[in-house]
Parts: structure tokens; sequence; C-alpha cells
């Protein structure tokens, strides 16, 4: 008589491993579901905001071009605030430009000013969307 061994070549996965594999790869599909969104709306919120502070440059930049003399800045225009001038914009009603009425100090000077020297007024330019400041930048403009 012959010995009939019982030979196995079983190879492959069982219905277990495969389910398990399904799980964990549908795991990770929704994990990176929820980034591209997250994403989206990430990059989306930067572009508003990177133009909204080139729109204020642009503001602060045609400012600083216009040659500014301390009777321009008491104009019906501008409506004294404390310490600043306020301009409110018509033809950009979200943009508020203020100019601080007094120069910032800069370092000691030994002699006295002479007629004409230029003076450093801060300019702050603010935009303004549903009464929250959307962007803002700063810069001087000078006054003589």
């Amino acid at each position: 008589m012959m010995n009939k061994r019982k030979v196995s070549h079983e190879s492959g996965l069982t219905l277990v491993e495969i389910l398990a594999s399904l799980v964990i790869l549908g795991i990770v599909f929704v994990a990176f579901m929820t980034i591209f969104p997250q994403m989206t709306l990430f990059n989306s919120r930067t572009e508003t905001k990177l133009e909204t502070m080139n729109e204020a440059r642009i503001v602060l930049e045609e400012y600083k071009k216009m040659k500014w003399k301390a009777t321009d800045l008491s104009e019906p225009r501008f409506k004294s605030d404390g310490e600043w001038w306020t301009e409110t914009m018509d033809a950009k009603p979200n943009t508020i430009i203020k100019i601080k009425k007094l120069p910032d100090e800069g370092p000691p000077l030994n002699t006295e000013l002479k007629p004409g020297v230029v003076r450093l007024h801060k300019l702050h330019v603010k935009l303004m969307k549903d009464d929250r400041i959307i962007s803002e930048s700063f810069g001087y403009i000078q006054v003589k």
C-alpha cells in the first residue's frame, strides 16, 4: 500500500486578511479626503489675505508719492481724531487712512531745525470689511 501524504500547496490570502487590509485602506483614504478640503480652504484664505495686503500697499505707495504740506492735512477731507488725522476714502469706502499729527521723533539734533526740513509722519492704512480689519499697512510720508 502506498502511503499518501497530504501535501498542502495553499498559498494566497484568506478572506479575513483581505477584509482587514480593506478596512485599513478605507481608514487611510478617509484621512486623506479630510485633509484636501482643509488645504483648499487654507489656500483660498491665504490668497485673499495676500490680495488685501497688496491693495493696502498700493494705497500706501500712492500717499507716499504725493507732495504733502501741513496745510493739506487740515483740509476738510481729514478729520481730527486725537493724535491722528483720519480720512475715509469716498472712492474706496472700506479704506481708512490715518496720518499721525506729530512727526515721529528722530535722534537728538545738535542744531536747530531749519525751515523746510522734512519731517516724517506715520501713515496707517486700514482695509475694512464688515466692520473688521482685513488688512493694514504702515509707512511714513514727508510733510514740509
